[in-house]
């Protein structure tokens, strides 16, 4: 097998909070997303990414001992006080508040890989159905919190913010781009690239149908450091349907991978699960086809692990 028990552990750490903690709710998904390099690397679960907001911090390591890699978000690492709920809906554009930039490292082998990556969201936008339910919801939790303070029905609360923060997640559409620098050396100073590549992932969510669809459009260009002049362009694309529940996601995603000078076409097939055990603890594993004719046979297993204290103003 090219990848058998391949255990991915990422922890997402958010820094900071804004406003008063008593009229805060969370804004960040539970899930942790992957870094891009590692996606270029194809050492994920995934190749089909679902557009996440990306954690202030987030750390992944590949195998606990062959690699890991750390992902950052320049503007939640500073407390933003005037940032509400509002803002975060209406903005269609978040291209700086998701900005992350992420750098990885990892060895297979004798040889050694450095990677560095980028991810943000070029445009999102929230059906007025679910911008009304999320409004609604809003104000059922200020109406709780205006209440008596000896009289707080703290389990309402609770539920309520589980609610908002549960509406919030189903965005309706998003165009997420998305890119990653990968090089190889047997030392630092013998450092050469591999392989680059940018795409887009594009996730359309009906609202009240528990089903999202992202379509992948990637461009990547591959060097073999010691043949001059062997470069490989490889054009991706492909789509993910998952469905969704409480505690788990279940996706089929497929990728027809063209690769241009060779006049060739390789295929992903990939089932992969994510299934929360715990609030924070998601276990997810991969099992299908890779893209290579010999050793294709993908088997991933992973556990994601996340932190979240992201707010902003209820107001």
């Amino acid at each position: 097998m090219k990848r058998t028990a391949i255990v991915l552990l990422s922890a997402g750490i958010c820094l900071g909070g804004y406003a008063q903690s008593g009229t805060d709710v969370k804004i960040n998904d539970l899930n942790v997303p992957t870094s891009p390099a590692f996606v270029l690397m194809e050492q994920s679960p995934a190749s089909i990414e679902k557009p996440t907001n990306p954690k202030a911090l987030s750390i992944s390591l590949l195998n606990l001992l062959q690699g890991g890699a750390v992902e950052f978000t320049p503007y939640w690492f500073k407390d933003r006080p005037a940032y509400t709920f509002s803002d975060y809906f209406n903005r269609k554009t978040p291209v700086f508040e998701t900005l992350a930039f992420s750098a990885a490292a990892f060895k297979k082998d004798s040889v050694s890989f450095v990677a560095g990556g980028f991810r943000t969201q070029l445009f999102r936008l929230y059906s007025p159905r679910l911008k009304h339910d999320v409004d609604s919801a809003r104000k059922a939790i200020i109406d709780l919190l205006t209440n008596d303070p000896d009289k707080l029905d703290l389990d309402a609360i609770a539920a309520a913010k589980t609610q908002l923060a549960g509406l919030k997640a189903k965005t309706t559409f998003d165009i997420e781009l998305a890119g990653a620098y990968l090089g190889q050396a047997n030392s630092y100073k013998s450092l050469a690239a591999t392989k680059t590549g940018a795409w887009l992932n594009i996730r359309w969510s009906p609202y009240k149908f528990p089903l999202d669809f992202v379509a992948l459009a990637r461009y990547s260009r591959a060097v073999d450091p010691t043949k001059a002049g062997q470069d490989s362009v490889f054009f991706d694309y492909g789509i993910s349907l998952s469905y969704q529940q409480k505690n788990f996601d279940l996706a089929f995603e497929f990728i027809d991978r063209r690769d241009i000078p060779a006049h060739a076409d390789y295929h992903r097939l990939a089932l992969v699960g994510n299934y929360q055990v715990a609030d924070g603890i998601v276990v997810v594993a991969s099992v299908g086809k890779d893209f290579t004719k010999v050793n294709n046979v993908l088997a991933v297993f992973g556990v994601k692990f996340g932190l979240s204290k992201e707010k902003a103003s209820l107001k």
